[in-house]
């Protein structure tokens, strides 16, 4: 199609007087054409775009909602492992305790009582369990001191690794009390740990003593609450002397404030 040299405009009222006439060169004529067409050309890509957003922001909101279903799930299928992994953990305790079975270990991720020793007989099994079901005395701190670092319970999807116990800092050798009655499950070294004392309570309480310059007691060994088992020191990977305390229930780390009130006495 060829556009003219020139075009005209002519506008007339509806009444027939005073009519406007309009000249347009062959440029200005290609400019205004171009012009349209870039303004139309505009509105379809805004057009586009905005159909493209409504679609992603559409699957982005399933997508929510299929993590939320997602983690949803996952929290009912944790809750339902530990309750099942407390479950078995019980049983098989008070069957240990009654002379029928073996202990468990406390837990995958604690040092854990490691069952080499025999079955206790059904008689001592009990009396051990009436002696020794106690949790930790509230009042009865590990160590003199002050509180360093707190239980986290931390989170692996962000990159943030569990701290299972408290921080206790203290000069070198300050007096590692037991926080309860019980019988030495394990003392010995671990690559993290350093020096430790691991204590057995009764019905799935076990506290683990870590860091320590040297261990007091051994294996086997009865413990009352207070009593000294070992001393505070950096072994294992510590960068400064402390003590590193956790409490287990059924194979579960929980926060040992939980138990303990108040907070260390200082030295």
């Amino acid at each position: 199609m060829r556009i003219p040299r020139m075009t005209r405009i002519i506008l007339v009222p509806e009444n027939e007087h005073g009519g406007r006439e309009y000249s347009l060169s062959r440029r200005m004529a290609v400019f205004l054409l171009g012009l349209g067409l870039l303004v139309v050309l505009a509105i379809l890509v805004l057009l586009a775009s905005f159909m493209t957003n409504q679609d992603t922001r559409g699957r982005v909101q399933a997508l929510e909602k299929e993590l939320d279903r997602a983690r949803l799930e996952t929290g009912t299928v944790q809750d339902l492992q530990r309750e099942l992994d407390a479950s078995r953990q019980l049983q098989q305790k008070l069957l240990y305790m009654l002379g029928v079975d073996e202990a468990p270990a406390a837990g995958t991720d604690s040092l854990g009582f490691d069952g080499d020793g025999p079955p206790l007989s059904a008689g001592r099994g009990l009396n051990l369990a009436a002696a020794q079901a106690l949790p930790p005395e509230p009042g009865l701190w590990p160590a003199t001191g002050r509180v360093t670092r707190e239980f986290e319970q931390g989170n692996s999807v962000q990159g943030h690794p569990p701290h299972l116990g408290i921080d206790i800092a203290g000069p070198p050798d300050t007096p590692i009390l037991a926080v309860a009655p019980g019988e030495v499950a394990r003392a010995g070294n671990d690559e993290f740990l350093g020096n430790f004392v691991e204590i057995r309570h009764g019905l799935g309480y076990l506290t683990v003593y870590g860091h320590l310059s040297r261990a007091a007691v051994t294996a086997g060994e009865k413990v009352q609450g207070g009593q000294v088992i070992g001393y505070m020191g950096k072994s294992g990977q510590a960068s400064a002397t402390h003590l590193h305390f956790e409490i287990w229930r059924q194979g579960q780390a929980v926060d040992p404030r939980l138990y303990l009130s108040g907070d260390p006495a200082p030295r």
